[in-house]
């Protein structure tokens, strides 16, 4: 939540029954003696003196430690150098968070809190117990991401962002760290005493370039790009020269997951390319409520979360942010080529880009992008709508789901859609939302027609496009959620395409020129042999996570014969 200072501060453990502070026995939870037995055949038993460093922030590929006597500390350093203790792992307990399923930097340091022995394992051997003993995968497992929550919802080993909370770069900066489950503490420069107290405790009460990011007591960033700033906090991995993968899959949306997740499971030594955050279009969903198995919905974010975590558990890289541009076409292994020059060969390749809403053709578009245009409707952008009116464009299953949610923390929302009405586009459940809010009005056949405002956006125009009626309101805030146009662009050409630029499958491929062997390309293969499509981005797809975690997954199996075809 946020003070009146501009300080965003977590909420009372108390407060929400989700609360990870409620789940302490899950969380912090302690191994039976015959589990400890068991584990002990994984690692090492070794005897350590109280104040002995087992990781520090920073540390890549920290091992994991069961305590057998004695008590390890969980700290982070404060501004002012002090140590400041999360928590203290007892007899039975173990270390570790999400980090240890992957090449990112530690957001914590442990040590010995006093004389005692451990079981250390290293990553291969923390990998080898929890594929062999199923109990203790899943306590560990569910403890890993619970705590991750807990640092998030508390506040604790955090990077400070301040800034500016509406301006399109803090913004950009905190959807990425957001996005990528990074804890985060946020200043608003103008928020008052309280908040030039912590600008001054962290040595940034000098006029800078905001939004500041402030990573270490002594060491800040300004402005960082999301790139820049996923290599200085250690969300970034750096990639092998020399490997050649059996698959490469090219973004993490819910379609590329599902095919990391079972690719990697079934033994294939498996990459995901994402230029920004696991999730894709549907991360940015505030609830998917249509979902199978998750009767109370789920947010998009918490259902990517939820698969990175799976896939990196079955051993595939998810390495971000980083923007493919091209893919060599004329020879296998495939290459592909990413922003910074770096390359990466596979065997195979699924397509998973998915698509991206479309922009609208208005003057001044560019400049309100961030400053009050969204294309994305969870809790940050709720958090600029309190008590305020927007505007939501789109008549789609997207575009009702951001009209419903932020109807519980905006006072009004204007729903505009080009057509007659919602039926035929979107989910009766969203319809039925829709209509029993006074919260939500909806305006058919209308489309926004100017946007006004100098740095930021304070009121907008719309039109009948019948009549030409047009009428001026003003609102700080329009969320877009128009359509779909394809993240094809980097292919330049490599793919056969349909008219709008989604990619042909199966049947569909007409051009059949780079298909050597022959044969036709299968039913989610493109034209190109061992290259496949799946989710949004591929041509006739159906508009649904669903749907695209089905083809990521229903792909491997064409995966595995165009594996078994090229050779070894």
């Amino acid at each position: 939540m946020s003070t009146s200072s501009g300080i965003r501060i977590p909420a009372e453990s108390g407060a929400d029954a989700s609360d990870p502070a409620r789940r302490m026995a899950q969380t912090f939870p302690r191994l039976t003696d015959e589990q400890v037995a068991r584990t002990r055949c994984f690692g090492q038993v070794e005897d350590l003196r109280a104040g002995t460093a087992l990781f520090r922030r920073g540390d890549r590929s920290a091992d994991f430690f069961l305590v057998l006597h004695g008590s390890i500390e969980i700290y982070h350093e404060a501004p002012d150098g002090a140590c400041q203790v999360i928590t203290v792992h007892g007899p039975h307990q173990f270390t570790g968070e999400l980090d240890l399923f992957n090449d990112r930097k530690s957001l914590v340091n442990g040590r010995m809190g006093e004389d005692g022995q451990v079981v250390r394992l290293h990553r291969p051997q923390f990998r080898r117990l929890l594929a062999a003993e199923p109990d203790i995968y899943e306590t560990v497992m569910r403890a890993l991401i619970l705590r991750r929550l807990g640092l998030i919802q508390h506040g604790q080993a955090t990077v400070l962002v301040a800034g500016p909370p509406t301006t399109a770069d803090t913004l950009r900066v905190l959807h990425f760290l957001e996005r990528n489950g990074y804890p985060v503490a946020v200043v608003d420069p103008a928020g008052g005493p309280a908040a030039r107290e912590v600008l001054t405790r962290y040595g940034l009460d000098g006029r800078r370039s905001w939004p500041v990011v402030v990573y270490r007591p002594d060491r800040f960033l300004e402005n960082p790009t999301n790139r820049e700033l996923a290599q200085q906090l250690g969300l970034a991995e750096d990639l092998d020269p020399i490997a050649v993968y059996d698959l490469a899959v090219v973004g993490a949306g819910p379609a590329g997951l599902a095919a990391a997740v079972y690719a990697a499971s079934e033994g294939l030594r498996t990459v995901v390319l994402e230029a920004e955050a696991p999730g894709g279009q549907a991360g940015t969903s505030s609830m998917i409520e249509n979902y199978l198995g998750f009767p109370l919905g789920v947010s998009g974010q918490a259902l990517a979360g939820r698969a990175q975590v799976q896939a990196q558990k079955f051993g595939a890289r998810i390495v971000l942010p980083r923007l493919v541009v091209g893919l060599d076409c004329e020879r296998r292994p495939y290459t592909i080529t990413l922003e910074d020059g770096d390359r990466v060969r596979a065997r195979t390749v699924v397509v998973a880009t998915g698509a991206r809403y479309r922009r609208l053709d208005l003057p001044g578009l560019d400049r309100f992008e961030g400053n009050g245009i969204h294309y994305a409707a969870t809790l940050m952008e709720a958090g600029l709508c309190e008590n305020e009116e927007v505007a939501v464009l789109g008549g789609a299953n997207s575009a009702g789901q951001a009209a419903v949610f932020l109807s519980r923390h905006a006072r009004r929302v204007q729903m505009l859609i080009r057509g007659p009405g919602l039926s035929e586009t979107m989910s009766r459940y969203l319809q039925d939302r829709i209509e029993a809010t006074d919260r939500i009005l909806v305006h058919p056949h209308t489309e926004l027609t100017g946007l006004e405002g100098d740095e930021h956006l304070t009121g907008v125009r719309w039109a009948d496009n019948r009549t030409g009626t047009e009428e001026s309101r003003s609102l700080a805030n329009v969320f877009l959620m128009l359509g779909a146009t394809p993240n094809t662009d980097w292919l330049q050409g490599c793919l056969e395409t349909d008219h709008r630029h989604f990619i042909r499958v199966g049947a569909d491929v007409t051009d059949h020129r780079m298909r050597t062997d022959g044969a036709p390309p299968s039913g989610l293969e493109t034209s190109l042999p061992g290259v496949f499509a799946v989710g949004d981005v591929r041509a006739g797809s159906v508009k649904r996570v669903a749907s695209a975690v089905g083809e990521g997954s229903v792909v491997v199996a064409a995966v595995h014969r165009a594996l078994a075809t090229d050779g070894p």
